[in-house]
């Protein structure tokens, strides 16, 4: 088979899915990729991966958006596609309207979160839901990572239910992600970040906007840093509301106590030094690979009663689950583990274990390949 992948971005498919268009290649299918023209572009190609652009930018307009459903069906029929496995809302949209004008004969929503999620605006869950549901009759068959999406999906968006298949997301790599190394990498990121050794860190890495729940992070930690001065709060990432927090964060004169490291390179590393990873997300997650990360490397997790989270998180084992959208009951959990460095050490060696067990990389490589083996059929 002929086959595509699609995504509105390069960087996904770099950071997520080499080792399964890699194991697609070995299987003795031609696969390809359709995305934006982006730095990730030449690194994908340098790994062997023929790419193609279909010209869809961040800003979208109506004209933009017809411009790349043209540019898309041009590519899948000069391609010859037989399958378009579509990535992310923007780009499964564009992508599936594509396909439908080219007559491509299967077309696959590897969804990595459908956009209608709980703790939306009910107006915003209904737009996106209608989006989906018309887009539904132009989809063969979904692939989805957690329990929303696969019984919103199975309810409403397909006839057959056996075109819908649940995943474990794209998987860990456990050799990368590992607690080895956590008393070395500590000492290290204290020196790097002018810290005390002495002092516990709580690290959050996220896309920088507020659905991330980035500003009730900093809310749990000013509540924090009120009443003690023994632990530092790290925020990796980079996103539209960096300048936002930054003011905060020098309003409230937390330089010192709460760190903005931006874009960053060596999470592994980052996971390692930290004591407690928190992602206090409301967004429209599939599987946060940040919390499957955060247990490969032994580390307790604090998260949200949402979608993606509570699928990955096993509460009062491998972390706690909060309410969405509110800071005290996250600042009262990370306080308790704070207190409790027995717990701390349990539940990160229970979340090691639990990703071992369901969310090593192979492993995940594997199944996802052959759910979209079957839902090309």
């Amino acid at each position: 088979m002929r086959i595509m992948h699609l995504n509105r971005a390069a960087l996904m498919f770099y950071k997520f899915m080499i080792p399964v268009i890699e194991a697609q290649k070995k299987g003795g299918h031609y696969v390809c990729i359709c995305t934006a023209d982006e730095p990730e572009v030449e690194q994908l190609r340098n790994r062997g991966i023929d790419v193609f652009t279909h010209g869809l930018k961040r800003s979208l307009t109506p004209l933009n958006i017809l411009k790349a459903i043209l540019r898309t069906r041009r590519i899948l029929v000069d391609q010859q596609i037989d399958v378009l496995i579509c990535h992310s809302p923007f780009g499964a949209g564009v992508g599936r309207l594509a396909a439908r004008l080219a007559k491509t004969r299967r077309v696959v929503y590897f969804a990595h979160g459908l956009p209608c999620a709980p703790a939306q605006c009910p107006l915003i869950w209904l737009l996106w839901f209608g989006i989906e549901k018309f887009l539904a009759l132009f989809t063969d068959a979904f692939l989805v990572m957690n329990n929303y999406d696969e019984n919103l999906a199975i309810k409403h968006l397909v006839k057959n239910q056996g075109r819908v298949f649940r995943i474990s997301g794209v998987g860990v790599d456990l050799t990368k992600f590992n607690p080895t190394g956590t008393e070395r990498d500590k000492r290290q990121i204290c020196e790097e970040l002018n810290t005390p050794p002495d002092r516990k860190m709580v690290l959050c890495t996220a896309l920088l906007k507020p659905t991330k729940g980035i500003f009730l992070f900093l809310e749990a930690a000013e509540q924090i840093c009120a009443r003690r001065s023994d632990v530092c709060f790290l925020l990796a990432g980079s996103g539209p509301s960096m300048d936002k927090l930054m003011k905060i964060v020098q309003k409230n004169h937390l330089e010192n106590r709460f760190k903005l490291l931006g874009w960053r390179n060596d999470i592994a590393r980052l996971l390692r030094a930290a004591d407690i990873f928190v992602l206090p997300s409301y967004y429209f997650e599939g599987l946060p690979v940040s919390i499957l990360e955060a247990m490969a490397c032994g580390k307790p997790v604090i998260a949200t009663q949402h979608r993606g989270c509570e699928d990955a998180v096993v509460d009062k084992k491998t972390g706690f689950l909060v309410p969405v959208k509110q800071a005290a009951p996250l600042a009262e959990r990370i306080s308790i583990l704070l207190d409790n460095p027995q717990l701390r050490s349990s539940m990160g060696q229970a979340g090691r274990e639990h990703v071992e067990q369901h969310f090593e990389l192979e492993r995940c490589t594997r199944d996802i390949v052959n759910a979209l083996e079957m839902a090309s059929q």
